[in-house]
């Protein structure tokens, strides 16, 4: 057992670069310090920026002498900056450091105007990180030697903050030697709070000799996020001193001279801590906690020794921990540059190798299997180990299984719908309530009363109002900050003309402002309201479908690995105190002047916090080259004599080919052949014409440019995958015992990064992404409080302090106002995507600002040509590769190059070549949220009902009809929704089919309603029938083909008497549509065209109309059901009405159907393009008494067979497919009461039929009691025939030439031992 009070020493990455001259030469590229722009935070039009970072520069970067980084290349003779050379260390924060925590509470409200910010625990908070780091350097050799002593020491102080103008060193290097950075003042009200904020570094760095610390010096409390740089915590350029360290060896010749050590060798330690204990992660543990459980719940674990196990300690106060790292062997050489692993990665990309380690895919799956099937033969070339293309072989082999969420066929079979459904990002759809009533298992739910039915209804239809009203009110704040950043950041030319702008600026503010607050308290009114409802209800609250946007696609880069540590992902092991060595002797030296005099340790005494540092660095000391445990993941590592090369964001440029026509029509839905196996067929989408003879699509352009943080998880993530498959006991694996052994020990061997091209989808929709200024500031933890300065700004169009702080923090992307100019007579907002789109630059960076730059970097064309390639030939997923159209990829523009793909290079054993083209497709997608809903619906009879349908309730029988067929009678039998027989039908008779009385052989169920919708329904198609006999057999030829595919039904099936006679198919109406999560986006740009600037909407304030109608203009195809898929259950449907002038009747003279019958016929066609579509619509709230009808008028309705035991889904090529599946308790009740019968006769008896009672003697197999025999018998007066039900003994033929007479029955035998309500007893 170990001691209560032990600090935790968590191991960090550390990573070093030797930076010398001719780094600046090579296939690879070095950054220029590229800083973030701090002055675009201020409210000046000729300052402010969408993005504080540029990209980076790199067509001078090539040559010491020519790189600014290195070089002075405004001197005469272009010196080089000998003080910027030398190691680079930078240590890597673990992952508790970068991710925040928030309570799961609604947010405090917007701040009222003067009101000063408060506490929010809904809002992210990240942890402070360490502030105080030791680096000590372990000197092995140097040049001079004797120059520099055996250990040297620096203190970090990462959250110094210094204002640019107090720095009287002139030494210091304000691009090298601090880090830039932003500090808030705290004061809201101040004028000039922006222009100071920008005015400050961060970071300083202190000879260990002579430091402590000091109060004199301004500090603040650091997290990962407080620079507005997303790339601050591990760009080395971006947090010198702060979180990385530049060691460039410098030396005192003489008392007044200092110079440059030309090489050295040395090992490097790192020691992190918390200056104040408060901030220490561990500190303030709740009395109780165990250690096990803090430890977890920072993503970290305990190094167990033996009969010890964290959840022993229970830990109460404060415990200390420590950060640390060590790298050994670190070389350089100012004369000569390092094996570069930048330079061997950028040369993949060079015309020397056969192929471009880059692929395109919907998701990072999608990507990596692309490049391997593309290159199944040639991963030796890219993947240096040995067995590489064995590897990637046995990783296609199980390829479908990779995608699938099952091991069985079915799943591999859904493989093509979840990487679709995988490529959409999600959003809250909202809630609903239902009735909560406990069930027994498979029962019908209970049944509310009236009142409380209209209650729920009433409950539902608030609740769907207040989470449409929260989506348009973020919304409308979004707009509203739009509204001030375009007045802001716009340039005009003299006073009048902002005169002349204002009134219409201030009347669209006015109405943002109006919207909002009639929002925010209709938001209120209906959150009290339902709860209220709620409490005085018996109910429960579940989640609505979500809402989806498409991702744009993922970039892939193969045979570059991450740079992080193999175990980056895993839950990272940490030390107790006492698990480090105890003998500190060694460590001494390090504490110590260059006169041998020992220097105060800088450690905190807080819990012995000095004697652990002190372990952690004997613990160093005593690993390195040659100790058996030196660890090549996180905490010690070799340098292993080459430069690293670590990707850490992406920066890409390409033009984007919008192909579209004033229609919308632009493209089809239709069954085409892959282009990648065109073997294959699928239902694509295409272009309609060949785009390179259609000028329209080739002028329709958008410039589009972003940057990416790179993702390590692709390998990770990839070895997850594959172990949980292989884990499986699929019968499809293929793979034998050797082969999954061969997998899985070099799965991680497999290098990929990969990076989304976030942004794509918002520059199409005339927004920014980057780091900007808003008009309000948020403290960590606390509500938004506005800046005085930026209602100063926009005050003359009306926006004040409590306008921005309704903004609150809606305000992550910028629109472009006048940040661009469009030349063309083309709309530059998008709000559908569908085109495509050709790289034009792609720079892959790392942390030390290496770079692969694909193409060469060059100085930027005056003018731009008119077909850009840039030869970037990515290996493009199924998704994302143009169609063929006669023998051509279909692209824009012919570019030479491009190759259709041939044979069947998708499989592991393929042949044929992949295609290639610098084209990537983007099919249609909406560029908002919004979601394919799907829903029984069943007769809405009330007067206020904007149309025939509503919602089918969870406690209402969607089914209005069910169909058996009779194979003994050649007929089909109808059933009610409740399981009561109805009518049947059989081929046959003088007019070819026969129409049997309704409900015979029964009596009617008491009192039918001739006007129940469900019959109206029955009896319009059974009449349809009647009247056409080719139309009954094709109707007959399409269940049995439809049967032959489903799956088999559930094992309980069995126990229903039906299950002798066939499968029942269930008659549903479903409603469908394409529903938006809020009101269609607008135009964002001052600039150029937009449509709410033409003539026919120019004077409304409102742009949203504008929008909305040409949105509306828009229809998507959906696809019900599929043939190939038996995990659906979709037959056949019909089309039927939705509008109260139709009454909601259903066209039965038009089958749909994917089994279409042995003879055509006129009324059956096939489920095929072109497919019914719908128009995306948005219902507004506030105006909007009953939300529920408003969706339920935008309906398309289809009243559909189905198979009742598997699911019927809506297919959809924009959105995830829509799935509905009855309930057990629908299917469960009907078949209880159905009756399974058929008609027999004329049959020979020896016996008269005794209507009293007797027994029927039939040949027919079974005991007593199974059947029953329905006699008619003739009513008294010439009524309507009754029917007896008579037993039924089993005739074995022993009875002989009986006497006479023989008698000749004709009726009806019915399976025994079911309920049978409504049936005749005995001399009925």
């Amino acid at each position: 057992m170990t001691s209560l009070t032990e600090n935790i020493c968590v191991p960090i990455h550390l990573d070093a670069y030797a930076l010398s001259p001719d780094c600046a030469s090579g296939l690879s590229k070095l950054a220029p310090y590229t800083q973030p722009n701090y002055l675009g935070l201020r409210l000046d039009s000729h300052l402010i920026q969408h993005d504080l970072l540029d990209h980076v520069d790199f067509h001078l970067s090539s040559s010491a002498s020519k790189n600014p980084r290195l070089s002075d290349v405004g001197s005469s003779d272009a010196s080089i900056k000998l003080h910027r050379l030398g190691v680079h260390l930078h240590w890597t924060l673990p992952r508790f450091y970068r991710t925040a925590t928030a309570a799961a509470q609604p947010s405090a409200q917007p701040l009222a105007s003067g009101q000063e910010s408060s506490p929010d625990q809904s809002q992210p908070t990240f942890p402070v990180i360490p502030n105080r780091w030791l680096v000590i350097r372990h000197k092995k050799s140097c040049e001079p030697a004797g120059a520099l002593p055996l250990f040297q020491g620096w203190i970090i102080e990462s959250d110094v903050v210094r204002n640019i103008t107090d720095i009287a060193d002139d030494s210091v290097d304000l691009q090298s030697d601090v880090a830039p950075f932003v500090s808030y003042s705290g004061d809201h009200d101040a004028s000039d709070v922006l222009q100071k904020q920008v005015e400050v570094v961060l970071g300083q760095k202190f000879d260990l000799v002579g430091w402590s610390e000091s109060q004199t010096r301004t500090h603040t409390r650091l997290t990962v996020m407080n620079s507005s740089n997303p790339l601050f915590p591990d760009y080395a350029l971006h947090n010198t001193n702060a979180l990385s360290m530049i060691d460039n060896f410098m030396y005192h010749k003489n008392a007044n001279t200092i110079d440059y050590c030309t090489e050295a060798a040395a090992d490097y330690y790192v020691v992190g801590w918390h200056s104040d204990g408060r901030d220490d992660p561990f500190s303030n543990i709740p009395t109780h906690t165990t250690l096990g459980d803090k430890l977890s719940s920072l993503m970290l674990q305990l190094s167990l020794e033996k009969d010890h196990t964290p959840d022993d300690n229970k830990l109460s106060g404060s415990v200390r921990s420590l950060n640390h790292g060590a790298i050994y062997n670190v070389v350089y050489n100012r004369s000569q540059k390092p094996t570069s692993t930048a330079d061997e990665a950028a040369a993949n990309f060079t015309a020397r190798k056969d192929m471009e380690p880059l692929s395109a895919g919907t998701t990072t799956l999608d990507a990596i299997i692309t490049f391997l099937k593309a290159h199944r033969t040639e991963a030796g070339q890219i993947f240096h180990f040995d067995g590489a293309e064995a590897v990637a072989k046995d990783l296609l082999q199980i390829s479908a299984l990779l995608y699938a969420s099952g091991d069985h066929y079915d799943a591999r079979v859904q493989a093509e719908d979840l990487i679709a459904q995988q490529n959409f990002s999600k959003a809250d759809g909202g809630s609903y309530w239902t009735f909560n009533q406990q069930t027994q298992k498979g029962g019908a739910p209970v049944v509310p009363d009236d009142a409380t039915q209209g209650q729920l209804r009433d409950l539902n239809s608030a609740q769907a109002k207040l989470d449409v009203c929260s989506r348009k009110l973020r919304s409308m704040k979004w707009d509203l900050f739009a509204e001030w950043w375009k007045f802001v950041s716009r340039s005009f030319t003299d006073q009048q003309a902002i005169k002349n702008a204002a009134p219409d600026l201030q009347k669209r503010v006015d109405q943002l402002v109006k919207t909002c607050n009639d929002l925010t308290a209709l938001q209120t009114s209906l959150s009290d309201h339902i709860t209220t409802m709620s409490n005085a209800m018996a109910v429960k609250k579940s989640a609505r479908s979500s809402y989806y946007t498409r991702l744009d696609p993922t970039l892939c880069i193969a045979g570059v690995d991450s740079g992080r540590p193999k175990d980056f992902m895993d839950i990272l092991h940490v030390q107790e105190t006492h698990q480090l060595p105890t003998d500190t002797s060694a460590v001494d030296a390090i504490f110590k002047t260059s006169s041998g005099q020992a220097i105060d340790l800088p450690f905190p005494t807080q819990n012995k916090l000095s004697d652990t540092a002190k372990r952690v660095l004997a613990q160093c000391l005593a690993k390195g080259p040659g100790t058996p445990d030196l660890s090549v993941t996180t905490g010690y590592r070799d340098w292993g004599g080459r430069n690293p090369f670590i990707p850490l964001f992406l920066e890409w440029e390409s033009v984007y080919y919008h192909v579209d026509t004033d229609k919308h029509d632009a493209w089809s839905v239709d069954v085409r052949s892959s282009p990648e196996a065109p073997r294959s067929q699928q239902v694509r989408y295409a272009p309609v014409h060949i785009l390179r003879t259609d000028v329209s699509s080739q002028t329709d352009t958008r410039a589009l440019s972003g940057r990416i943080l790179v993702l390590p998880q692709p390998t990770f993530n990839l070895e997850a995958t594959v172990k949980q498959v292989l884990a499986g006991t699929s019968p499809d694996m293929t793979l034998s015992r050797d082969q999954v052994t061969e997998l899985v020990a070099n799965i991680r061997n497999m290098q990929f990064i990969s990076a989304p091209l976030s942004g794509l989808t918002n520059h199409l929709l005339t927004r920014s992404e980057g780091a900007h200024v808003k008009p309000n500031a948020r403290i960590q933890g606390q509500t938004v409080v506005p800046l005085q300065a930026a209602v100063d700004a926009a005050s003359l169009i009306h926006i004040d302090r409590a306008a921005l702080a309704m903004v609150d923090s809606e305000s992550a992307l910028t629109p472009y106002g006048t940040s661009l100019d469009f030349t063309t007579d083309k709309y530059p907002f998008k709000p559908v995507t569908q085109g495509q789109m050709i790289f034009t630059k792609l720079n892959i960076i790392d942390k030390y600002g290496q770079a692969i730059c694909v193409p060469t970097p060059r100085p930027r064309r005056r003018q731009p040509l008119g077909q850009p390639s840039a030869g970037i030939y990515p290996c493009l997923s199924n998704y994302l590769t143009p169609d063929v159209r006669d023998g051509h990829l279909n692209t824009v523009f012919e570019l030479p190059g491009v190759q259709v793909g041939t044979g069947d290079p998708g499989e592991a054993d393929g042949t044929g070549r992949w295609p290639l083209c610098e084209y990537m497709q983007l099919t249609p997608s909406i560029n908002q949220d919004a979601r394919l809903n799907a829903s029984f619906v069943v007769r809405d009879t009330d007067a206020q009902a904007l149309c025939p349908w509503r919602a089918a309730t969870d406690y209402e029988q969607p089914v209005w009809g069910w169909i058996i067929v009779n194979y003994a009678d050649y007929g089909l039998q109808f059933f009610l929704r409740d399981g009561t027989f109805y009518q049947e039908i059989r081929m046959g008779g003088a007019n070819g089919t026969n129409t049997s009385t309704k409900y015979i052989p029964f009596q009617p169920p008491g009192m039918p309603n001739p006007t129940d919708p469900a019959n109206a329904q029955l009896d319009g198609l059974i009449k349809l029938f009647h009247a056409d006999p080719a139309y009954l057999q094709a109707f007959f030829d399409m269940i049995n083909g439809a049967i032959k595919t489903m799956p088999f039904p559930p094992a309980d099936y069995a126990g229903f008497a039906n299950a002798i006679i066939g499968k029942p198919l269930a008659l549903v109406n479903v409603g469908i549509s394409l529903e938006l999560a809020a009101p269609a986006l607008v135009a964002q740009n001052t600039l150029g065209r937009a449509r709410h600037r033409d003539p026919a909407y120019a004077a409304n304030p409102d742009p949203g109309a504008a929008y909305a109608d040409d949105l509306a203009r828009y229809s998507f195809p959906v696809k019900l059901g599929d043939a190939t898929r038996s995990f659906d259950g979709v037959v056949g449907y019909f089309d039927t009405d939705n509008t109260l002038a139709g009454g909601g009747a259903t066209d039965w003279t038009s089958l749909h159907t994917y089994f279409l019958p042995d003879r055509p016929t006129a009324h059956v066609q096939s489920i095929a393009p072109p497919f019914p579509s719908l128009s995306p619509y948005f219902v507004h709230p506030e105006t909007t008494p009953d939300m529920a009808r408003a969706a339920a008028a935008r309906w398309s309705i289809k009243s559909l067979l189905v198979d009742p035991y598997t699911p019927l889904h809506v297919y959809s090529p924009v959105l995830p497919s829509a799935a509905l599946q009855l309930p057990a308790w629908t299917v469960q009740t009907a078949l209880k009461r159905m009756e399974a019968f058929f008609r027999l006769g004329p049959v020979l008896v020896v016996d008269d039929v005794d209507v009293g009672g007797t027994p029927l003697r039939l040949p027919v197999p079974g005991s007593k009691g199974t059947w029953r025999w329905m006699q008619p018998v003739a009513a008294a007066g010439g009524g309507d025939a009754t029917f007896v039900q008579l037993e039924v003994e089993e005739d074995h033929g022993r009875v002989k030439f009986a006497p006479g007479p023989y008698t000749f029955v004709e009726g009806f035998l019915a399976l025994a031992g079911q309920d049978v309500a409504g049936l005749e007893k005995g001399g009925g």
